[in-house]
């Protein structure tokens, strides 16, 4: 039993190393979670499969400019289930004259307005259907982003990012946003 449990692992980690030299990360990386979940001690297996996830990363890796004036801003599109990071940096000016009553600014609209459970000023995600990041009781619920996220896409769709601010707020700069996990606009 042991040398077939050796022949398989041999061959398997033959047929991952082929893929890996084809470019064929994604397919490597399948082989080695099924393997992981046959031997989830398996500390070689386990920080392999680290290693891997990290250089897909990194080849799926593009920059772009938020600008915090702007409303949703499409940034790339992504499939569910596939890891997903955003690296946000930079600041920006954030400034206001609205008045408020004791009830604080809006949350009813999330297309236009403030997101609730999200700090104001920071940067917040929805993903959704190309053209429609947000609309009120409908469609998914926009998410923290914040300086760093790193999670698998729950959804297949355009990724949109923008700051969440009040409406009749004024945004000035860009936010530099470093995205891997998703396939940038054209």
């Amino acid at each position: 039993m042991e040398e077939v449990r050796e022949s398989f692992l041999r061959e398997t980690t033959t047929l991952i190393k082929s893929y890996e030299d084809a470019g064929q990360l994604e397919r490597a990386k399948t082989l080695l979670e099924a393997l992981f979940k046959l031997d989830p001690l398996n500390e070689p297996v386990k920080n392999k499969l680290s290693s891997l996830q990290e250089r897909i990363f990194d080849s799926h890796e593009f920059d772009i400019d938020l600008d915090t004036a702007k409303a949703w801003q499409p940034l790339g599109t992504v499939t569910k289930d596939r890891p997903l990071r955003i690296v946000v940096s930079g600041e920006y000016k954030f400034s206001t004259s609205l008045s408020t009553g004791p009830n604080g600014f809006s949350t009813e609209n999330p297309a236009d307005d403030l997101i609730p459970g999200v700090p104001l000023g920071s940067v917040i995600a929805v993903i959704a259907a190309p053209g429609t990041p947000a609309t009120k009781d409908k469609g998914p619920k926009p998410f923290s982003i914040g300086k760093d996220y790193q999670k698998p896409a729950e959804r297949d769709g355009v990724l949109y990012l923008k700051v969440n601010a009040p409406p009749g707020s004024k945004c000035t700069g860009k936010l530099q946003v470093k995205i891997s996990g998703a396939i940038p606009p054209e």
